[in-house]
């Protein structure tokens, strides 16, 4: 039996999960302990920290649902017909359904015959054309070619990263620090920018007597009652409140429709007869101010940003790269687009340098290069056709070599050994850095997908719009246990403490500019072609494109390589 459990625990650590005592014993307790936690692996929504026994035997319970209430499929002549008003819904219930796959989070966990799923995989994805590895650029020498950004060093500041800095060791006191410290900074905010919740009190404080009612609180629980109400449960380290958003005040109701769980919120309420519910008049968010002073440099300089590179994959687009090369090189463009190249000083890089190994099913099937490290020293090539006055930052993703959970702190020294030639500075994801005094928030985004799943207004293919309500909520990924692995850090590195110039993100492969309250936003798109995932999900991908900030004029603007190849 010793063995056995030692096979087990194995088996969950393999993927980054702690089982705590309570849940090994259940698991002890099954007649065949090695093929129910194989079971539980298979059928986990997505792999936690730490594996609970509610957790385990919510999966048996779905399951076991699954099993005794099978699936009707009505016969064609009695399907319904498209209703209006709900195209929206279908697609975002079909958006939910292909990330689930993607991202192993499936709530309806089934028995797949092997060889029928096999074949089914064959039909949906046919095999890829054997891709030759990156040919070496033949760069032509510009004499003409002055860059004007040559003539200034660098001036790069990190402000707030994770780097160094690592504290958690998965402790269950690890994650109160975490939420403490997020609610007390959340807090700060709220009762020095917003007047509405300025005499706030500790729930333990409300009375019976009183009629209104001020808190602020961690998110614990939202749903939508039978009637069409937002019920909303937050808790403070006092003790917690039931808040209710009725239907009929349809301003209190939006804005209730954005509450997530986890986030810090203050709220503005009326104690209901009973005394057992407050009735919502106001949700207030910490928000950022209407409008941010735009910092300015004197140089002539700009920063541009190149996410989502994904060199090793066989959807990698080597001709736009191409171009992109010649044009950073001044070989390519007209006078206006080889004066921008001229005056770039900065690369950054927001996440997934490389596309990895095995990030997503059948992904080996989609590589050109099947060895991680030989995936950076391909993009270690590639950099050294860039100038050498241009200071490249790289940032991880999660298809990079560092831990999953979000705050990922920068490349170990294995894989900063690869670069070398120029200045490469590597920086945590997320990072809060400053070029020349502007400062930038660089994220490299998978926790869009968890604002765009759980909010029925927003839509990842529209990064931007979800990047205000980060910013509105001042946090890039409030909910535990979403698509966005976190770590229990003893500082909220994920919390939007200072307003920044620049917010750029990546992850979804989609070119964004846009502007909330004076500051800047980027999705900086992707220089891979439309994956197998991406086909399943009707996604086309905006890549080829590289988005450029003027740091003296604070424009913003992108060049577009995808119809530019050589």
């Amino acid at each position: 039996m010793g063995e056995i459990m030692e096979s087990i625990l194995k088996l969950f650590s393999d993927h980054g999960t702690f089982v705590l005592p309570d849940a090994l014993t259940y698991i002890r307790s099954k007649e065949k302990p090695d093929d129910f936690a194989a079971f539980l692996i298979k059928n986990l929504r997505e792999y936690p920290l730490f594996l609970e026994l509610d957790a385990i035997k919510n999966i048996e319970s779905s399951t076991q649902q699954l099993i005794e209430t099978p699936l009707t499929i009505p016969p064609p002549q009695t399907l319904p017909q498209p209703i209006p008003g709900v195209e929206k819904t279908i697609e975002k219930e079909f958006q939910k359904k292909m990330l689930s796959k993607i991202y192993n989070k499936s709530s309806f966990p089934k028995e797949v015959n092997e060889e029928e799923d096999e074949e089914d995989t064959e039909e949906e994805q046919p095999p890829q054309e054997e891709k030759k590895p990156l040919q070496p650029l033949d760069l032509k020498t510009v004499k003409s070619w002055k860059p004007l950004a040559k003539e200034y060093t660098s001036e790069v500041c990190i402000i707030n990263d994770i780097t160094g800095k690592r504290s958690s060791e998965g402790t269950t006191q690890d994650f109160v620090t975490l939420f403490r410290e997020r609610y007390q900074g959340i807090r700060k905010i709220l009762t020095s920018q917003r007047r509405e919740i300025s005499q706030f009190i500790p729930i333990d404080r409300i009375k019976k007597t009183m009629t209104d009612v001020q808190l602020i609180g961690i998110v614990k629980n939202v749903k939508t009652t039978h009637n069409g109400h937002r019920l909303i449960e937050i808790e403070d380290d006092t003790g917690s409140a039931a808040l209710m958003a009725l239907k009929s005040n349809t301003e209190i109701m939006q804005l209730a429709s954005e509450v997530m769980l986890d986030e810090v919120i203050g709220v503005v309420g009326k104690i209901s007869k009973n005394k057992d519910l407050i009735i919502l008049q106001n949700i207030i968010y910490p928000d950022i101010k209407m409008h941010q002073d735009r910092k300015r440099i004197e140089p002539p300089l700009c920063v541009a940003f190149l996410s989502d590179v994904h060199i090793g994959s066989k959807m990698f687009m080597d001709s736009e790269w191409n171009a992109f090369l010649r044009w950073i090189n001044g070989d390519l463009g007209n006078f206006r687009q080889r004066d921008v190249a001229s005056k770039l000083k900065y690369l950054v890089l927001p996440g997934d340098l490389v596309d990895g190994i095995g990030i997503y099913p059948n992904q080996e099937k989609e590589l050109s290069i099947s060895n991680i490290y030989d995936q950076y020293q391909a993009l270690a090539k590639q950099f050294e056709y860039i100038p050498d006055h241009i200071t490249i930052l790289l940032q991880p993703g999660n298809h990079d070599a560092v831990r999953p959970a979000e705050p990922q702190p920068a490349f170990e020294k294995e894989i900063r050994d690869l670069f070398s030639g120029k200045e490469f500075i590597f920086i945590g994801n997320p990072s809060y850095f400053s070029l020349h005094g502007v400062n930038i928030l660089s994220y490299h985004g998978q926790s869009l997908l968890d604002y765009s799943t759980n909010i029925q207004s927003l839509n990842y293919n529209e990064p931007t719009e979800v990047m205000k309500l980060m910013l509105k909520k001042r946090h890039l990924a409030p909910t535990y246990g979403g698509y966005t692995p976190l770590a229990p850090e003893h500082v909220d590195y994920m919390l939007i403490n200072e307003v920044p110039d620049i917010f750029v993100t990546g992850h979804v492969h989609t070119s964004s500019i846009d502007n909330y309250r004076g500051v800047t936003l980027i999705n900086a798109s992707s220089w891979q072609s439309q994956t197998s995932y991406q086909k399943m999900m009707n996604f086309v991908p905006d890549s080829a494109k590289l988005p450029l900030v003027d740091l003296k004029t604070g424009s913003a603007t992108a060049m577009d390589f995808s119809k530019t190849t050589i």
